[in-house]
């Protein structure tokens, strides 16, 4: 039986604070797509949760950030993707950085691996590292920095771009 009964439960499940308890494997190649896996622990509830990221190798800006408790896909990330001959015209959030957020209608709709509620991020995040960092920082884990070194995004100038 699962927790969640409400979107107000699906946010403190993102928000709360996680820490990595093991150190995250080594990116692995599968397929068209360079993956890694993980699992975090909230530290107020002692729950589980599984990270991703998952990154197209030709088009590094295609890529995937998500959280995942049981099997609902609380929230995810994403770079641009999507693209047909016709170009975006379909789904116009797939021509910039956006994420996904799950909610109690998704799971009630039996959409708990497609959440619908998006929001574009343009400016919170410009590729698949700078996204990484947002991702953690977004879900509340907080000793990332034992096993992830984003000192060159601290270190980015508006020359770097």
């Amino acid at each position: 039986m699962s927790i969640i009964r409400s979107d107000e439960e699906i946010l403190n499940l993102i928000k709360c604070d996680k820490a990595i308890c093991k150190k995250p494997p080594a990116p692995k190649e599968s397929n068209r797509d360079t993956k890694r896996k993980f699992m975090v622990v909230s530290t107020e509830k002692s729950l589980e949760l599984d990270v991703f990221f998952a990154q197209n190798i030709r088009l590094p800006n295609d890529f995937s950030i998500g959280l995942m408790f049981e099997n609902f896909l609380l929230f995810r990330c994403n770079g641009f993707h999507g693209t047909t001959v016709a170009g975006y015209h379909k789904y116009d959030h797939h021509a910039q950085v956006h994420s996904h957020t799950l909610t109690f209608d998704d799971i009630m709709n039996g959409r708990k691996n497609h959440p619908s509620k998006i929001e574009v991020l343009t400016g919170k995040y410009v590729d698949f590292e700078s996204a990484q960092l947002f991702f953690l920082q977004t879900c509340g884990i907080n000793n990332y920095q034992d096993y992830f070194d984003f000192s060159k995004l601290d270190q980015m100038s508006i020359y770097d771009l």
